[in-house]
């Protein structure tokens, strides 16, 4: 029994692996790199809002602090992430360090959520009446669609399978 738990738990392992792994340089390679896809993406929301020069002015500055965040965020992440990945690849896992690791990598997402709700208030406060309901109108559209920004390893049909399950 405990010999096929081993064995279980090192094909787990490596399977997670080469997930990880093939996720990130198909979506760092792929017409969805992260950064080009979120630029593109804000770039074309903007757009239709019909901003003016002074609102992109403002706004230039947010966007870059928050991309600076999301990218550094996500790299802590992913490194607890992978600390996960090798807990759990030892023969006899350490629940307790999971546990730690799990709440850590909790607290970050925490922390990412966070940001994002503060940068949509900052953003928003730019936006005229008309132009922060049109805002907030085409985002809930693109997350209804299933367009929304995503974590780099969430292929796009997980997002669309999702959204009607959330509670």
């Amino acid at each position: 029994m405990m010999k096929n738990l081993k064995i279980l738990a090192v094909i787990f392992s490596v399977v997670l692996n080469i997930i990880f792994v093939g996720s990130y340089f198909y979506y760092r390679s792929g017409p969805l790199a992260m950064t080009g896809h979120q630029t593109n993406h804000n770039h074309l929301l903007h757009e239709e809002l019909n901003l003016d020069r002074a609102q992109l002015d403002r706004l230039k500055p947010l966007s870059e602090s928050f991309h600076a965040f999301v990218n550094s965020q996500g790299r802590k992440i992913k490194v607890k992430q992978l600390e996960l990945v090798n807990l759990l690849a030892q023969a006899k896992p350490d629940r307790r360090a999971i546990s730690r690791i799990q709440a850590e990598i909790q607290a970050l997402q925490g922390q990412m959520q966070a940001k994002v709700i503060d940068h949509l208030f900052a953003e928003s406060k730019i936006l005229t009446p008309e132009q922060r309901q049109k805002f907030f109108s085409l985002i809930k559209g693109r997350m209804e669609k299933g367009n929304a920004p995503r974590p780099r390893w969430m292929p796009q049909k997980h997002v669309n399978s999702s959204m009607g399950q959330r509670p």
